[in-house]
């Protein structure tokens, strides 16, 4: 039989993010994403669940990481002997390739073997050496081991090219993906704001130029229940949201107008925040405060010192001292004093901090910090704190003009499909992606997990070859 490309999703269909996609030709075999899916209401590997020494057979026997032959260490699948390990597999060159440093992308990249390589962006992989040094970083095996991309990679037969959709922070990538017979695109997470509009749509002409065969495309808000109604496709829609823009102004106007102190809960990992909180700051004239940990990953991206302020916590991490030498440390009692004076950050691990302000007239700002929402069950916790606090509370991206969405929201998801005009779309990263292609208007597939495909050119479908 010739060489045909294939495809195979072991997990990240049904799931907001998780995806591991493989494509494979010949010999040669390329891993798109190696996440792990954001289910908040079971997170058996939270932190505060004890990790066993061989961790990553803990995480095969929940499921939480797919069974893949040939991407595992030998002694870390020991319990799992239909699988191959790495040191056995011969069949030929394999790769993974990361769009980005969002856990749901990348949690399992440490646990893949140094065998593998694994693609990370630079600046990435600088931010999770950061991350691990304090404690934060995903569960590894590999160390630093990753490897920075060039434009166009070649993994055997498996051209990659990336796409760069936003350099502020991390850069998040998407993947144009071409072998001798299939031409694939990859979206990864598809967001339209800022920087990434103008770059996803020069992403989009290109996409349509080749003439692409398939479009692996996120559908992260689509929802069950979305089925109904119509969605017009409109990549900037008229009304309900607002550009990030728009968002960082009416924020900076909140931060600047409140009489107290401005309390803040962000992603760490996202430096293009960091950028503008820094903006928030200097305008209000505040003094920008961050806790050692988020301190010492802007200290090794940006090179730079910040303010820090010292949890009141039982035990002081090792880590702390090269922290403390190198930033300024402001005092609770210098901000109880002048509290309008600053700008101070507090992450869901120390929640309780907020009671320490409990007299002083304050605003939580609650940016893109978990917890996200009230699917995570954390969200109660925080929001009564916050209330026990005293706290105004303020959800930075719900304004009374609209609302800010980081994702792609579902007409500009329709829009962007439109744009691309591949041949057959396949959706994925979604909880609801019955009601994402209920509003397609083009050819789709509906794929299932661990089932290999090769692609039916003759009548646009998948075709599946064998289950895996």
């Amino acid at each position: 039989m010739e060489n045909r490309t294939s495809i195979v999703f072991y997990s990240g269909l049904d799931s907001i993010g998780g995806v591991v996609m493989e494509v494979r030709y010949g010999n040669s075999r390329a891993f798109f994403e190696a996440g792990t899916a954001y289910n908040p209401g079971f997170d058996m590997f939270d932190g505060r669940v004890a990790l066993r020494r061989n961790f990553i057979s803990d995480y095969l026997w929940v499921n939480e990481i797919p069974r893949i032959d040939g991407i595992y260490r030998k002694q870390d699948i020991e319990k799992y002997p239909d699988l191959i390990p790495a040191e056995d597999w011969h069949q030929g060159p394999q790769a993974f390739f990361i769009t980005h440093l969002h856990l749901d992308h990348m949690r399992m990249m440490g646990m893949i073997s140094p065998l593998v390589t694994v693609y990370l962006s630079a600046p990435a992989q600088k931010i999770e050496a950061a991350l691990e040094e304090v404690g934060q970083g995903v569960e590894t095996i590999r160390g630093s081991s990753y490897s920075d991309m060039s434009d166009v990679t070649r993994v055997g037969d498996i051209t990659v090219r990336r796409f760069i959709l936003n350099d502020d922070s991390y850069q998040d990538y998407s993947f144009y993906i071409e072998t001798p017979d299939l031409k694939i695109h990859h979206t990864g997470d598809l967001f339209v704001y800022g920087k990434y509009g103008d770059n996803v749509l020069k992403e989009a002409e290109f996409l349509r130029k080749e003439n692409i065969d398939i479009l692996v495309c996120e559908g992260t808000r689509f929802f069950p229940g979305d089925e109904e109604g119509e969605i017009r496709p409109a990549f900037w829609p008229a009304e309900g949201l607002i550009s990030r823009q728009r968002c960082d102004e009416i924020t900076a106007q909140r931060v600047g107008d409140f009489r107290g102190l401005v309390v803040f809960n962000y992603y760490e990992r996202e430096m293009s925040d960091v950028m503008a909180f820094e903006k928030y700051a200097q305008q209000s004239g505040r003094e920008l405060v961050y806790e050692p940990e988020s301190a010492h990953i802007i200290n090794r991206f940006f090179g730079k010192k910040v303010k820090i302020m010292l949890p009141d916590r039982g035990d002081r991490p090792d880590y702390y001292d090269e922290i403390l030498a190198y930033n300024e440390v402001i005092t609770r009692d210098q901000v109880l004093a002048r509290p309008e004076r600053y700008l101070v950050q507090n992450s869901y691990p120390n929640l309780l901090e907020l009671l320490d302000y409990r007299h002083t007239p304050a605003m939580y700002l609650h940016y893109s910090g978990t917890p996200l929402g009230e699917f995570d069950p954390r969200y109660f916790n925080m929001k009564n704190i916050v209330e026990l606090a005293g706290m105004q509370y303020v959800r930075a991206y719900q304004t009374d003009e609209g609302y800010f969405s980081p994702h792609a929201e579902k007409c500009q998801i329709l829009a962007y499909i439109d744009m691309v005009n591949a041949k057959l779309v396949v959706p994925a990263h979604s909880s609801g992606r019955r009601a994402m292609i209920a509003h397609l208007k083009r050819p789709y597939y509906y794929a299932s997990l661990r089932e290999r495909y090769v692609y039916d050119r003759e009548n646009n479908t998948l075709e599946v070859t064998e289950n895996v």
